[in-house]
C-alpha cells in the first residue's frame, strides 16, 4: 500500500539523524564605551571580523551556546562566564542570529530552523570603561570646554 509506504518513510526519516551543515560565520565586535558614571553605553562601534565555516555534526543536538561558544575559542576569547560585567550591564555577552532573528542559547540549531547551509551572524561585546573621579575643587574646569 503506497500510503503505509509514506508513513514508514516519514518515521525513518524523523528518528533518522539530522544531516551535516556547513554554517558560514560572519562575527563582530560590539565594542562598548560604557560610563561608570551613568553606569550605560555612551558609545558603540562594531569591528567585521573575517569570516569562517564551522562543520557542524547534528543541529538537532547542536545548541547556539555551543556555536557562539566555538566562535569564542575560534578568536581566543575568554568564555563569557569567566567575563567581570560593569555595574548597570545587564545585556547578554554573545548572541548569534540567522536572517535578523536572534537565537535562543538554549535551543538547538534545528529547533531554530538551521537544517541546512546558512550563514549566521554573532556579536561579541566588550565593554571599555570610562569614568573618572574628582579628588577637589582644584581639577575640576572652569568651562565645559576644557573637559574634553
Amino acid at each position: 500500500d503506497r500510503t503505509t509506504t509514506r508513513s514508514i518513510v516519514i518515521c525513518e526519516t524523523k528518528s533518522a539523524r539530522m544531516a551535516p551543515v556547513t554554517l558560514t560565520i560572519r562575527p563582530r565586535v560590539q565594542k562598548d564605551k560604557w560610563s561608570l558614571y551613568w553606569k550605560t553605553s555612551m558609545l558603540t562601534k562594531t569591528e567585521y571580523l573575517d569570516e569562517f565555516t564551522v562543520e557542524v555534526e547534528d543541529p538537532a543536538t547542536f545548541t547556539s551556546a555551543q556555536l557562539k561558544a566555538k566562535v569564542a575559542e575560534y578568536f581566543g576569547w575568554p568564555p563569557v562566564d569567566q567575563l567581570l560585567r560593569l555595574e548597570g550591564f545587564e545585556e547578554p555577552w554573545e548572541l548569534a542570529q540567522v536572517k535578523g532573528v536572534e537565537l535562543p542559547s538554549e535551543d538547538t540549531l534545528e529547533k531554530c530552523g538551521v537544517t541546512e547551509d546558512t550563514m549566521v551572524v554573532t556579536v561579541r561585546k566588550v565593554l571599555v570603561a570610562e569614568g573618572w573621579k574628582m579628588v577637589g575643587a582644584e581639577d575640576d574646569s572652569s568651562t565645559d570646554e576644557d573637559d574634553f
